[in-house]
């Protein structure tokens, strides 16, 4: 049952009135007083009232043992350890939480901020803490970065993003070797192969694009509207690519890929895009998969590494542009033969 954040804090409250063992059996006048003292705002009798229903049905996961005695005119809880602060969790519970933590302290280091670190160190402490146990050695291991720039910046972009405040700042293009001033209003952070993107609509190019944290300097906020233009583009733009740069002129197309029955059990198992379809069988057992997406250059960077087992069967322009990507580096290899 989904519940504001209004509601939250006054069900923390009638959790305290009912815990306080110096004054036991609190009225709902009591339950109204605290709120009213502590949010400062005017409740009425039938508020409470739902609060305690919603309490008892589970609200904060768990039915709380709330009953009314008639001889001291007040509630109580029949569980007297009971507190919604500190909610009993099934031993698969716990290990699924103590699992989840481990999953935390790899999402920070090197891949967010060091603020973000803390936090997670600290989550971990209280968790060890709850619930003590003997130092187990990591069974879960993710992929990590190592010594990746940008992430100074994480922080920044994710306050602009949320508060949804425009900013500037330089970022170096790889490809054309040069850099150049960016106005833009974030829309998002996206991870993708262990490298964080920002997301938003571009003044300089007046569009939605992307923006890799590792070559952005000097990020500043800027005191001038938010742009919202970006916004309706933001789940389609990464729902249709692959990856975090679709091509220029490119729009959303069908796909043809053949592929050997090794990498087709592979695909299966590990689609490329939630686009694809398996279509048929053909001879030597390979296979025809289509994909319905806005190509990207991470995607046919994708398709090059399988190219021993992969071939692209359409659009023409990306089976050239793999077989031109070939040529370069059987090209660029040459140079240094002996």
């Amino acid at each position: 049952m989904p519940f504001n954040k209004a509601a939250y804090l006054r069900y923390t409250l009638i959790d305290a009135c009912l815990c306080n063992k110096h004054k036991p059996f609190p009225s709902i006048y009591d339950f109204i007083y605290a709120c009213e003292q502590r949010l400062d705002k005017k409740f009425t009798i039938s508020t409470i009232q739902k609060d305690i229903k919603d309490l008892k049905e589970g609200v904060m996961g768990v039915d709380a043992p709330i009953k009314f005695s008639r001889s001291q005119e007040g509630y109580y809880y029949s569980d007297p350890q009971f507190s919604i602060q500190k909610i009993n969790l099934q031993e698969e519970e716990i290990e699924a939480l103590k699992a989840s933590a481990d999953l935390l302290t790899m999402f920070s280091g090197s891949r967010v901020s060091d603020n973000f670190t803390r936090a997670v160190q600290k989550i971990f402490a209280s968790l060890h803490e709850q619930f003590p146990t003997e130092k187990m050695p990591r069974i879960i291991q993710t992929d990590t970065s190592v010594n990746h720039k940008g992430f100074v910046h994480f922080e920044f972009f994710l306050h602009s993003a949320k508060k949804k405040i425009p900013v500037c700042f330089v970022h170096y293009s790889y490809n054309k070797r040069k850099f150049q001033s960016v106005i833009l209003h974030p829309l998002m952070l996206k991870e993708f192969q262990n490298n964080w993107y920002v997301v938003g609509y571009s003044e300089n190019h007046r569009e939605c694009r992307t923006f890799g944290l590792d070559r952005v300097y000097d990020p500043r906020l800027l005191k001038r509207k938010f742009s919202q233009k970006g916004e309706r583009d933001r789940e389609q733009y990464f729902d249709q690519v692959y990856g975090v740069y679709p091509l220029p002129g490119q729009e959303l197309q069908t796909l043809e890929i053949m592929v050997s029955p090794l990498l087709s059990d592979y695909l299966h198992a590990h689609p490329i895009h939630v686009s694809q379809k398996r279509r048929e069988e053909m001879k030597h057992r390979d296979t025809l998969f289509t994909l319905q997406l806005i190509p990207s250059q991470e995607l046919i960077n994708l398709f090059i590494s399988f190219s021993k087992q992969l071939i692209v069967l359409k659009p023409r322009w990306i089976q050239e542009a793999i077989h031109k990507q070939h040529l370069d580096a059987l090209n660029y290899e040459t140079r240094y033969r002996d």
